[in-house]
């Protein structure tokens, strides 16, 4: 017989119905009245009734029972005494509906606190609700393990997933992500929430919830806060001068040393409404790649030009020239290899970044299951090797799909900066994967301090175009997270990672390349840059 850890569960209630207090003014002089109601239910018949203690001087508190039909509540026979913080309702009815209150007591009634009630709460079959077991919280997501007992619930594979409140029980109305694949006779899960979803600076109540027919049901409240972010990382940037560049497109180099090492970077920054942002792409096959300098010149009316996207014969991911997509390739739009080389399939979603044929620059994660469908959305599919794999994207999955045209615009990963939280770290799960790889990339990406290149977006919608040099003794590179948080630090909200190694350049107008090159100058598959408007 499986074993089941059982942790207290909670019915579905809202922070208004748990704050829903008598009418009628308070006199100052009052007891303060409870706050932070929570109903658990701890077993088939017992609810555990918890909440703040927020009197002084009180001579004990009452609490109030009423069964779904009735009209009145019962007052419990026995004295609780003062300071109280809960209180255990015992032999109630699964199925039935019931309200709880409580009251602070003063010896004089005129000062009794106000009633405060916990409202609608659903006293449900114990052992079809869902177990959170543990949660671990980083700066760059949630990691939580929770399971179900398949054999109590409808369906083989229900809908269930993790929701959010920071203000109260949460419900599937507030916060909402839906959760993994749960493959037959899998008891137990992981599932990662992004930061994407969730404040740096909140703390929230958490649920797993899960579907049973037409009715949630809840796990009990969880308190998590993400970790706090990584400290921005403040360069020494100096303003380099080409006479061939225009007012509008500005270019800063540093030499300052990165952690204690050696460093050597540059970007550039533009308004897209003062200049053309443009994506460049060969066609597909390794003899029609071109270096970035002929890329450049070939353009005529370029200014600043960067490397692009990961490529083999064809450009990996999602790629729109001029507002036409390009290169719609199965395997690498919607899916790509596993890192382990077994030839297995993911489901993911990939980090986008370009703009629209307005110039309005925008970041988003995004997914074509077939051609002709591109969804974007505003958060990732978590998919994680060895632990959580998705179905496919849809306009509801991973969340609900944003409208954007994209006119020139690529896809990569990862994505390094979202809403100016950095949304990558090297925390590997048991099987070596790692967390935030959702994009289920070969792991050298993830690892080293090689050349790096990235693209972001500023606050005010300028493109930053960003290149570093590495493993040469005059600049030993960064890892993703130093890169986020440089790009951060120079004013960007959004910020993807695009190829590097041998990869990364940047070519200006009459001054060709500007940063090591002593890999030699690799043909690439797509480019991306600044170009007369």
């Amino acid at each position: 017989m499986k074993k089941i850890i059982y942790i207290l569960a909670v019915a579905a209630l809202t922070a208004a119905s748990c704050a829903e207090k008598a009418e009628g003014d308070k006199a100052s002089s009052k007891l303060a009245d409870a706050t932070d109601l929570v109903a658990e239910q701890t077993d088939l018949t017992t609810v555990r009734l918890i909440w703040t203690d927020n009197a002084q001087g009180e001579t004990g508190y009452r609490v109030f029972l009423r069964k779904e039909g009735d009209s009145y509540y019962v007052q419990p026979l026995d004295q609780i005494a003062a300071d109280s913080k809960s209180y255990t309702f015992t032999d109630l009815t699964p199925g039935k509906v019931y309200d709880f209150g409580v009251q602070a007591l003063s010896e004089d009634m005129k000062l009794h606190s106000e009633i405060v009630y916990c409202n609608d709460f659903k006293v449900v079959d114990y052992e079809k609700m869902p177990q959170m077991a543990e949660v671990v919280s980083t700066y760059a997501y949630l990691a939580v393990a929770y399971s179900y007992d398949s054999a109590k619930i409808s369906g083989t594979n229900p809908e269930h997933g993790l929701c959010f409140s920071a203000e109260g029980v949460p419900t599937v109305d507030d916060i909402k992500v839906a959760g993994p694949d749960f493959p037959s006779g899998k008891t137990s899960l992981i599932q990662i929430v992004p930061n994407a979803v969730l404040d740096a600076d909140k703390e929230y109540q958490a649920c797993v919830y899960i579907k049973d027919g037409d009715e949630y049901v809840y796990s009990a409240p969880q308190k998590v806060r993400l970790a706090a972010q990584p400290e921005e990382i403040a360069l020494t940037w100096e303003k380099q001068t080409y006479e061939s560049l225009p007012a509008e497109v500005e270019v800063y180099r540093t030499t300052s040393s990165l952690n204690g090492r050696a460093f050597n970077a540059w970007y550039a920054v533009a308004d897209p409404a003062d200049v053309d942002f443009r994506v460049l792409n060969t066609p597909t096959g390794k003899a029609n790649l071109k270096t970035l300098e002929k890329q450049a010149e070939e353009a005529e009316d370029c200014y600043v030009l960067i490397n692009g996207g990961v490529f083999g014969n064809y450009h990996i991911g999602v790629i729109f020239v001029d507002g036409k997509p390009q290169e719609w390739v199965d395997n690498v739009y919607n899916n790509y290899w596993s890192p382990a080389g077994d030839g297995k399939l993911f489901n993911i979603t990939r980090p986008i970044i370009g703009v629209d044929a307005d110039g309005k620059a925008g970041a988003y994660w995004t997914a074509s299951p077939k051609y002709g469908t591109y969804y974007y959305y505003t958060q990732p599919m978590t998919t994680v090797v060895g632990e959580a794999t998705y179905g496919e994207a849809s306009e509801t999955v991973p969340a609900k799909a944003v409208s954007w045209n994209p006119y020139n615009a690529l896809s990569t990963g990862p994505m390094l900066l979202y809403d100016g939280k950095c949304c990558i770290n090297h925390e590997k799960n048991k099987a070596g994967n790692y967390y935030t790889n959702y994009e289920c990339w070969a792991l050298d990406i993830y690892e080293g301090r090689p050349d790096r290149t990235a693209v972001g977006v500023t606050a005010d919608g300028k493109i930053v175009l960003f290149i570093c040099d590495g493993r040469i003794d005059a600049s030993q590179g960064a890892t993703h997270e130093e890169v986020a948080m440089i790009m951060k630090n120079i004013g960007c909200v959004h910020a993807m990672n695009l190829d590097g190694g041998g990869s990364t350049g940047m070519w200006v107008k009459d001054a060709s390349y500007i940063n090591d090159q002593a890999a030699g100058k690799r043909a690439i598959k797509s480019t991306l840059g600044f170009f007369k408007k």
